[in-house]
């Protein structure tokens, strides 16, 4: 049997009864990081050896532990924090089980994503998660232009020693006055949640007003505001390389509708 196990984000206490009989019973037990986890062994009284599944070794893992699963082993894997496979390795696992026709099953608990939802005080009926923002300032770039008309609110990741960059980025391409929420610290004894516009944040942050240290995830709320639908049809799509290059058009195009100017560049040079 293989069980995947969310982990406390913060604090220790949040370990579900249902979690620690789990891993009582497991004869394997995997995780990213083997310290961490014997944090969480130590806390519940539980001595059991555990092996790193990470991601540059996860292939090899993976079919390590099916072969245990075959041999009828009850093998478990923990996060770090948090639940497995998201932005954690268990992903290639889960794949490969799925294509082998071996079940597994998770222990639900605590998840840094809905928790950053719920403390953010912004729209939960529609979200998306991206993981961790690209590191990559092109990447980055291309990310949050994307972001900018998404319409659910978003959530992500990212580092205290990044985050300011990474906000300073985000002032370039989402309105002044869309709201932000940078949930830091959260169930631990510092947790603090900081919800303010784009605008007063940043400012906040260059005066030394808020505190950046810490295991941080931001949500940011969706695009409130209404796009205009524009169909680019032939004659559009004439009138306006009449008059501009695509580039400009595109951009021109863009700051009306709200649409994605790489997009409506693409419609605009198809044949």
């Amino acid at each position: 049997m293989l069980n995947f196990i969310s982990t406390p984000i913060g604090n220790l206490n949040d370990i579900s009864l249902r979690a620690i009989d789990v891993i009582r019973s497991s004869d394997y037990l995997y995780a990213e990081d083997t310290r961490n986890v014997k944090k969480l062994l130590n806390f519940i009284n539980i001595s059991i050896k555990c092996r790193s599944l990470h991601e540059h070794n996860e292939d090899r893992v993976s079919h390590e532990i099916i072969k245990h699963i075959k041999n009828q082993k009850i093998i478990s894997i923990v996060s770090d924090a948090g639940t497995p496979a998201i932005s954690d390795p268990g992903y290639r696992l889960i794949k490969l089980c799925s294509k082998l026709g071996i079940e597994y099953t998770l222990i639900p608990g605590p998840s840094s994503v809905i928790s950053a939802l719920i403390m953010s005080g912004l729209p939960t009926d529609k979200f998306s998660f991206y993981g961790f923002i690209p590191r990559k300032l092109s990447e980055q770039e291309k990310f949050i232009e994307n972001l900018k008309n998404e319409e659910k609110t978003s959530i992500f990741f990212e580092s205290s020693k990044r985050i300011e960059n990474t906000l300073n980025n985000l002032s370039k391409w989402i309105e002044p006055d869309r709201n932000i929420s940078i949930c830091k610290e959260m169930t631990k004894i510092h947790e603090k949640v900081i919800r303010e516009k784009m605008s007063n944040i940043l400012d906040s942050i260059h005066k030394n007003k808020i505190n950046l240290k810490g295991e941080i995830v931001i949500v940011i709320e969706g695009n409130l505001k209404n796009k205009i639908n524009l169909q680019i049809d032939a004659k559009i799509k004439r009138e306006f390389l009449t008059k501009l290059s695509a580039a400009d058009a595109s951009k021109l195009i863009a700051s009306i509708t709200g649409e994605n100017k790489r997009d409506i560049y693409k419609k605009l040079i198809e044949k």
